[in-house]
């Protein structure tokens, strides 16, 4: 496989509010990755004010980059304010949540994770 370079103006971004993941508010992702990497995929994901992931798991680790705004990460021990520059690593199995939340801002982080994990949604 050779280098991939995806342009900023190239590529989609998708309104993803109506996803059953998705709650409180509206949601956008961009895949960065697709069929270029057989092992990462990797997307930028916009969430409005308000809006986060319901409670979810995912079969392999999940890293969490945060370029944009202000929000919340949760797992079932309790839940951090992240910002511009923080990074989550969320081990695979582990039951969390994350996005904008209750904060009054926007958010928008990278989601790093293998190619072909399973997220499975959970009830709060």
């Amino acid at each position: 496989m050779a280098m991939h370079i995806l342009k900023s103006d190239d590529g989609e971004t998708i309104e993803r509010t109506d996803a059953a993941i998705f709650e409180g508010g509206q949601v956008w992702g961009r895949a960065l990755t697709g069929a270029a990497s057989g092992q990462l995929a990797v997307q930028v994901v916009q969430f409005g004010p308000g809006a986060r992931a319901g409670w979810h798991r995912h079969t392999s680790d999940q890293v969490l980059y945060v370029v944009s705004g202000i929000g919340k990460v949760g797992d079932r021990a309790g839940e951090h304010v992240v910002s511009a520059g923080d990074c989550a690593v969320i081990p695979a199995g582990e039951d969390h949540w994350h996005g904008a939340h209750d904060t009054g801002s926007p958010m928008a982080h990278l989601a790093i994770m293998a190619a072909g994990s399973q997220t499975t949604v959970l009830e709060s």
